[in-house]
């Protein structure tokens, strides 16, 4: 919960959110949630004849391929998608600088 809690707070953008980032966001939650409770409940009988899931045991090939791989994926390939809007414009980078030229003159104006 703690990275996506993480994720969220540095992806949103005063009122508007996070947009349309939500869905892979909540995707990448659940996956880590319903993997890292997967890769726990998995019985612990691997042994030298147990079946492996593309070269892995089941549990480390939960942990990589779905915990590891997964969001990797999805994450870059969510912000690329929504880089326009969720990226400062023009107007905004102006705006930030105002606020940055009026913070100076209020701070240099008081006497300390």
């Amino acid at each position: 919960m703690a990275l996506g809690a993480i994720m969220i707070l540095g992806a949103a953008r005063g009122r508007m959110g996070i947009g349309a980032l939500k869905y892979p966001f909540a995707f990448v939650v659940a996956v880590l949630a319903i993997g890292f409770c997967a890769a726990l409940a998995i019985p612990a009988t691997e042994g030298p004849l147990s079946k492996l899931w593309l070269g892995l045991p089941a549990r480390a090939a939960i942990v990589i391929y779905g915990i590891g791989l997964l969001p990797i994926i999805v994450l870059p390939l969510a912000y690329a998608l929504t880089f326009e809007a969720q990226t400062l414009n023009a107007e905004d980078v102006a705006r930030v600088r105002e606020l940055g030229r009026e913070y100076k003159a209020r701070s240099e104006g008081e006497p300390s």
